[in-house]
């Protein structure tokens, strides 16, 4: 029996994590035909819409248990799996006792990383390491997904009791055509990353690249994504430094703005996916990206994009002068990156994966007993 499908979001900002929820349920709906998703905007923005899905959208905790448990309650003969996360997996164990919960964890973690994980208890968020997440409820989850070789590699090691971890690696819906590059003629290199101001994706790193001698003059570097955290102080460590570097806040029509530049750049050490470099390479420009976390699975070095040392900030300067002297090769590595998000890193793909996880959690059907 096919299962219905429930999935569980906590959005505490916009980004990239959120498209892929909703990408997920979108194609999930193609192929199960029996899916919902409990989206609980905690901070974050509402659900897009439209979604070929029913979204149940709530603001508490008291809405969330409701929400969850009426998506959850079926006669005994059906069955329920939900497609969790990090911040809401022990409460989904405890809100749905009978339901067979898959977590997804959207990063790379480690032992002293602190998460926001969603109390099962009390309903607030709270902050826990890995290791100081309820594992006595987690303990009774069968298989656990990391959105990238990085992110389920990081799970193996330091959580304490996941059984079994699972790498599926995110999809992204890419334009069917490049979109056309309406690049302004300044003869600079002009580069784009996608990022909120928080400080775990350093982008105080590329800030203070560009501000190099050998580059300032001969570069632009736009950040897109909302204000966070380090926001104030990024802004001032431009003016300092008097870095060629603009904040444009967030865009809905990403993969358009993207195709005016040559290239796109990453700092961040933990990303357990990178969304954007796919929203980049459906724009048909390349991305260069720290030789850590997922990003490495996502660009192939001298093909799709630039891969460097991020211990070593002269060996970012020196990639991006290797993109200024050799801007024509760009193009050419653009080509490849679409040519290998289409290929690859498809919604279709996602939500398949997915599937055969959770047809995996159903009871194995009895065999046919034997003629007589």
């Amino acid at each position: 029996m096919i299962p219905r499908v429930v999935i569980t979001w906590l959005s505490t900002a916009r980004g990239g994590a959120e498209n892929s929820v909703i990408e997920l349920a979108t194609h999930l709906a193609r192929l199960v035909p029996n899916v919902e998703v409990v989206w609980w905007r905690h901070g974050g923005p509402p659900a897009e819409s439209p979604v070929p899905v029913p979204v149940h959208e709530v603001t508490d905790w008291s809405g969330y248990r409701q929400a969850l448990i009426r998506a959850t309650s079926l006669p005994e003969e059906q069955s329920v799996v939900v497609i969790s996360n990090h911040r809401t997996a022990a409460a989904d164990v405890t809100i749905a006792p009978t339901a067979r919960v898959i977590p997804v964890v959207r990063h790379v973690v480690n032992r002293d990383q602190v998460l926001r994980v969603i109390d099962p208890h009390s309903g607030e968020l709270v902050e826990r390491t890995i290791g100081q997440m309820p594992w006595e409820l987690l303990s009774a989850v069968p298989v656990w997904v990391g959105i990238s070789q990085a992110s389920s590699a990081a799970l193996r090691e330091n959580a304490p009791r996941a059984r079994f971890v699972s790498a599926i690696p995110n999809g992204v819906t890419i334009p069917v055509q490049v979109p056309p590059r309406t690049r302004p003629h300044t003869g600079k290199l002009l580069i784009a990353s996608v990022a909120r101001t928080v400080p775990w994706k350093r982008l105080d790193v590329l800030v203070r690249a560009v501000a190099d001698p050998r580059l300032s003059t001969a570069v632009m570097l736009d950040v897109f994504g909302e204000p966070g955290s380090h926001h104030q102080e990024l802004q001032q460590l431009v003016r300092e430094l008097t870095a060629p570097v603009r904040f444009m806040g967030y865009v809905d029509n990403l993969p358009q703005r993207l195709a005016g530049y040559d290239a796109l750049a990453t700092a961040a050490l933990q990303e357990g996916f990178g969304r954007c470099v796919i929203d980049a390479a459906g724009a048909g420009i390349p991305s260069i990206v720290p030789d850590a976390g997922a990003s490495p699975e996502l660009v192939v070095d001298g093909l799709t994009g630039m891969v460097y040392a991020p211990d070593d900030p002269g060996d970012l300067v020196a990639t991006l002068t290797d993109a200024l002297l050799y801007r024509h090769e760009l193009g050419q590595m653009g080509s490849a990156a679409r040519a290998l998000a289409e290929s690859w890193y498809t919604p279709g793909r996602c939500a398949a994966q997915f599937l055969n996880l959770v047809m995996g959690q159903q009871p194995r059907p009895r065999a046919l007993e034997t003629a007589r």
